[in-house]
């Protein structure tokens, strides 16, 4: 179950995150999320979430704002757990403090935000600038980096990738990066089909 908010590019990502780090209560960034972030596309009833479509403008697409109902909703369908309207108000307004974890994981994917985000315990050091360590990618591990934030892979940062095919050899990771591209290729078609006029 993906969530309806459009892909961020990694710089907006850390922007993103920059910013919720300035606020310390969680109250105070979940009102900064719905009032900024809650914006989401449909076209012929279906999400679109792809940022060149969305910025390809195709006709009858339609800006919508996630109010609190709808992102509750979303929160207990993707989590299984209950969580109504009124706790998310509770919430945003600092009435209560802090969901239990199940709760805030779903509240982090419906905003694509990276883990721990929304625990304010959590030090800013945490949230270190995404693009540390990108310049040590050698170009099979940079593409690879490149396509898993093209196919949705929020918050892998570029030492991840490093240290995960560490002991690959050039062929695995050529084989990983075929599967990446062929999952990027799958989701374009789609989006392009989606866009097209003929639907």
């Amino acid at each position: 179950m993906e969530s309806p908010i459009p892909r961020r590019s990694t710089q907006q990502q850390y922007e993103l995150t920059q910013r919720l780090l300035v606020y310390p209560t969680l109250a105070e960034r979940l009102r900064y999320l719905l009032e900024n972030e809650s914006y989401f596309y449909v076209l012929d009833q279906e999400h679109v979430v792809d940022p060149e479509v969305i910025a390809s403008a195709p006709k009858g697409l339609k800006r919508k704002l996630a109010r609190v109902p709808v992102v509750a909703n979303w929160v207990r369908l993707r989590t299984g757990h209950s969580f109504t309207k009124q706790a998310l108000y509770q919430f945003r307004d600092g009435d209560r403090l802090q969901p239990r974890a199940a709760i805030t994981n779903g509240l982090e994917e419906f905003w694509r935000l990276q883990p721990l985000l929304l625990d304010p315990t959590v030090p800013a050091s945490r949230f270190e600038d995404p693009q540390a360590g990108a310049t040590e990618l050698d170009p099979l591990e940079r593409r690879t980096y490149q396509l898993m934030n093209e196919v949705g892979f929020v918050g892998v940062r570029p030492r991840e990738v490093k240290h995960s095919l560490e002991y690959a050899n050039d062929d695995g990771k050529r084989a990983f990066l075929q599967i990446l591209e062929g999952i990027a290729r799958d989701q374009r078609s789609h989006q392009d089909a989606k866009s097209s006029p003929e639907g």
